[in-house]
């Protein structure tokens, strides 16, 4: 297994993996994917982006701006989740600027997760409704301050 360790960005950008670049996958809508690349996360997981997850992610007007950041936010998040609607599916919340967080859920099929979307967001998904708690975090980041997000 390998061993996680946080990355700044140029290192993230160096440390991606392209070693399953154009394969094939099938995500949860049935659409085909083509791997670029992938990156270590702290769960001790691989996540791949694919091109047609970049092409998505495009459409949002202000992640499109941060996507040489998407290894950086998987390499070394602020805080990792659940989503309460889909307990297979991680969220990466890394505090970007001011008052918001870029967001990356990732998705998992078969033995592969991927990057489902990235968008912006200025709280964290379910924890003001009392839908997830601190014990549903998978990863906080030393020195985080979550509670703030309430």
């Amino acid at each position: 297994m390998e061993r996680w360790q946080p990355l700044n960005r140029e290192q993230a950008l160096a440390a991606r993996d392209f070693s399953r670049a154009g394969e094939i996958f099938i995500d949860h809508q049935g659409q085909a994917n083509e791997i670029l690349y992938s990156i270590l996360t702290p769960l001790g997981y691989r996540v791949f982006v694919s091109a047609q997850k970049l092409r998505h992610i495009e459409k949002h007007s202000i992640a499109s701006k941060h996507k040489t950041d998407i290894s950086h936010t998987l390499n070394n998040p602020d805080l990792v989740t659940i989503n309460h609607e889909e307990p297979d599916t991680h969220i990466y919340y890394k505090f970007f600027h001011g008052k918001l967080f870029l967001v990356i859920p990732v998705q998992a099929k078969s033995d592969l997760r991927f990057v489902a979307t990235m968008y912006n967001t200025d709280y964290i998904k379910g924890l003001k409704q009392n839908l997830i708690s601190p014990e549903d975090f998978l990863y906080v980041r030393g020195g985080f301050k979550w509670k703030k997000w309430k």
